[in-house]
């Protein structure tokens, strides 16, 4: 008998491995967070956005300042609780409604009541309403910013997105985009701007606010902004919503660097 039961015990102990192993895979499909595994070092990511001589900024009282490496090192850090939304997989739809949307865009100047224009951006062009929504108030101020109410040429132009404005200029060059594009409605800067940011970013391997602002796949490249707290700053935004109105966040894609632990 105890024979028996020794030789049981690689099967036992196989039968264990495997149970814990279906577990694992279990939780890990019901949680639905992966990892996106650079091929650079963090060290190497740092030093790659800086001689590359990008543009990195960050305000420093009040004023708008050139942001040092140890500022970047600190925004370029994948901490899985340092602004977690940062990680969030954006091509994944919010469940809510335009009523929904509606109530966050409250009070929110030129952005109140186009919950119906940020939902239909979302199901045209796979792209989370509540990000969407996010990065829409931090360019425009909520609502309220020279380039959100619409700059006059020929016609009233609208950029939503910051697209195509860059820091010191950002009137003149954002309008003359929105110009470019025939975004002379609210409604027409919502869904060019999202079919911008879907197509260049979303929905072109960089579908993270974190990928979008640091590109973990080729650093110091095709980022989306200059300000180093840019994804942290539309992450915050999205959780008071998400937590506001009890809606279930998405997949979370963290990236890890080589040698990370």
């Amino acid at each position: 008998m105890l024979n028996k039961d020794k030789n049981d015990m690689p099967l036992l102990l196989l039968s264990i491995i495997m149970g814990v192993f279906v577990i694992a895979f279990i939780v890990s499909e019901t949680t639905g967070n992966r990892n996106y595994q650079s091929e650079f070092t963090f060290d190497e990511a740092v030093s790659l956005q800086l001689d590359k001589n990008t543009q990195d900024v960050t305000i420093h009282e009040g004023e708008l300042t050139d942001a040092d490496e140890d500022q970047i090192r600190e925004y370029m850090k994948t901490d899985e609780d340092h602004y977690p939304l940062q990680h969030m997989d954006l091509r994944e739809k919010v469940d809510a409604d335009a009523e929904t949307l509606n109530e966050i865009l409250e009070g929110r100047g030129i952005l109140e009541n186009r919950g119906e224009a940020f939902l239909e951006a979302q199901n045209n062009y796979d792209i989370n309403a509540l990000y969407l929504i996010s990065h829409a108030q931090l360019e425009t101020g909520n609502g309220q910013s020279e380039l959100a109410q619409g700059v006059e040429a020929d016609e009233t132009y609208y950029n939503f997105f910051g697209i195509g404005a860059f820091d010191e200029q950002a009137v003149e060059t954002g309008s003359s985009y929105a110009e470019q594009e025939g975004w002379t409605s609210p409604e027409a800067a919502i869904m060019g701007g999202a079919e911008f940011i879907s197509e260049n970013y979303i929905n072109n391997y960089q579908n993270t606010l974190y990928k979008m602002r640091w590109n973990p796949e080729n650093p110091g490249k095709h980022q989306y902004a200059t300000d180093i707290r840019w994804p942290v700053i539309i992450a915050d935004i999205m959780s008071s919503h998400y937590n506001d109105h009890n809606l279930d966040t998405g997949t979370m894609e963290y990236t890890e660097y080589l040698n990370d632990e």
